[in-house]
């Protein structure tokens, strides 16, 4: 009790009470402390928890057992003892007590620590997790790698086996350029369409060497630079062997990543044969027309002449002692004749040849009858007039005499293109299975092209005044055309065989062949 008679006992009670509690508190902080510590290592927060805690229970066991030493001491009446001992358990507890002070300003700090160290295990984890993710994508495509290439592989086999084949099975010209305008690849299609035998003998040419204009390649080259393309462009090219051929083309620019020009890659496709069946139609529709004209004029021309000729007949026996008149009367006679067999040209131009003339004809035997004619013509200008004739040849249903007309036309004018000293050679064949082609050639002077589509034109030559009147091949075109067959000229010739024995323009008649009996 004090001296103001209050009772101290439960004050000093709770003083050593609290003191206990303090230093069981914080011995089992520093036991929890101790375990998160034991549990995660490297945990620093764990770490700073755990000194902190040290320091605490320090600090409580201090200031406990100084109160309790003091309890006991005084209690015991030993108080000059705590006297001599309170001022270093005040120091200690001081010294204690600021050292978990110090500890608890770092709180923030470490938790600044903690929170980077956090973000950087979230980042770490993410990138772990990532990296998980990029291993198991790449374990898969490890064992499916092989399996995508050979995939891979086949689709590119494939692709390419059907670009080959196209670009060899094509019956059409491919080709691909350089930048120079120099072939790098070509088709066997192209190679044969340029007379060549072999693709290395194209390869490394320039596309321009086989243009027969030159200013068709400047206005190919200029179309590919300014559109990139070139459409439906109509060019004749010069072979290997000097004939000409009509093609199409169609060819696209191949650019690199500056848009400039690499080379080019192209289709042209052959338009020879397609021009020659529509000449030789538009000649077949003139023809026609002509032919209904020309019998008209005739039938109407003839009687007119037929008056003149016998009245200059009868004024010649009247006045056939008259020396003045009988010359003008021969002329007008003579002129006259000529004008009527021009009728009569026009007319066998005209006419159609009735069925019942014609008969199963062995032309073999039509052309030795011919050439037996003409042969002693022919060496009076030293020309040499050979046969190869196909003895196997199917009968043609035609009309014999007229046939050997055709075939006098054509010998002699074979004959007037050569002049003197040269050769006419006549071919026969089978071609195809039903059709039987007679060639016949020369090694004269050729037709030039601005008039090869005219020389079956009624009236139309190139000889000299009096020397002819232009009908003889359009009636040989005419009866060819009524016997169901075709007649073809070409200057210089197509067949490899006229080529060969130096022909220089060959006439090819075509004809049906008989069908068999039966």
């Amino acid at each position: 009790m004090t001296d103001t008679g209050l009772p101290l006992f439960f004050l000093y009670l709770q003083d050593f009470a609290g003191a206990l509690l303090m230093i069981a508190l914080s011995l089992g902080a520093l036991f929890y402390a101790r375990r998160l510590t034991r549990l995660e290592p490297q945990c620093v927060l764990w770490t700073y928890l755990l000194w902190l805690s040290v320091a605490l229970a320090a600090f409580s066991i201090s200031r406990s057992i100084g109160h309790v030493l003091r309890f006991i001491l005084i209690w015991s009446g030993r108080q000059e003892v705590w006297t001599r001992l309170a001022p270093f358990s005040g120091g200690m507890n001081s010294l204690i007590f600021a050292a978990a002070a110090a500890l608890t300003f770092y709180y923030h700090a470490m938790h600044a620590i903690i929170s980077r160290v956090r973000t950087d295990a979230e980042a770490l984890r993410n990138a772990n997790e990532n990296l998980l993710a990029a291993h198991e994508a790449l374990h898969l495509l490890n064992h499916t790698l092989e399996e995508r290439v050979e995939a891979r592989s086949r689709e590119l086999l494939l692709s390419e086996q059907k670009f080959r084949h196209l670009f060899e099975g094509s019956k059409d010209m491919i080709f691909f350029c350089d930048a120079n305008g120099r072939i790098s690849d070509i088709n066997a299609a192209g190679v044969e369409l340029l007379g060549a035998t072999d693709k290395k003998e194209i390869v490394g040419r320039r596309l321009a060497d086989f243009f027969a204009a030159p200013e068709l390649w400047q206005r190919y080259c200029a179309a590919l630079s300014n559109h990139g393309h070139v459409k439906d462009f109509e060019v004749d090219i010069r072979r290997a062997d000097g004939t000409i051929r009509s093609i199409m083309l169609t060819a696209s620019a191949i650019l690199d990543e500056n848009g400039t020009v690499q080379g080019c890659e192209g289709i042209g496709k052959d338009l020879t044969h397609f021009k020659q069946v529509t000449n030789q139609l538009i000649l077949s529709e003139k023809m026609a027309s002509v032919g209904h004209l020309a019998a008209g004029v005739a039938h109407e021309i003839n009687t007119p002449l037929g008056i003149i000729l016998g009245y200059c007949q009868l004024l010649t026996e009247d006045l056939a002692d008259h020396k003045e008149a009988l010359p003008i009367l021969k002329i007008m006679e003579k002129q006259t004749k000529s004008c009527k067999r021009i009728v009569a040209d026009l007319l066998k131009f005209s006419r159609h040849t009735a069925e019942e003339h014609r008969a199963p004809t062995d032309v073999n035997q039509c052309v030795r009858e011919v050439v037996s004619i003409m042969d002693h013509t022919l060496e009076m200008d030293n020309i040499t007039l050979s046969l190869f004739l196909d003895e196997n040849l199917p009968p043609v249903v035609l009309d014999a005499e007229k046939f050997r007309q055709v075939l006098v036309n054509l010998i002699t004018n074979a004959q007037h293109a050569i002049n003197k000293d040269g050769l006419i050679a006549i071919w026969s064949k089978r071609r195809g299975g039903d059709t039987v082609e007679i060639i016949v050639a020369d090694n004269g002077t050729g037709i030039a092209p601005e008039i090869i589509n005219k020389i079956f034109d009624p009236f139309f030559t190139t000889k000299g005044v009096g020397k002819g009147t232009g009908m003889g091949l359009a009636v040989s075109f005419g009866i060819v055309k009524d016997h169901g067959g075709d007649l073809q000229v070409y200057s210089p010739p197509c067949d490899p065989q006229c080529r060969e024995a130096g022909m220089r323009t060959a006439f090819h008649i075509l004809l049906p062949a008989a069908a068999p009996e039966g």
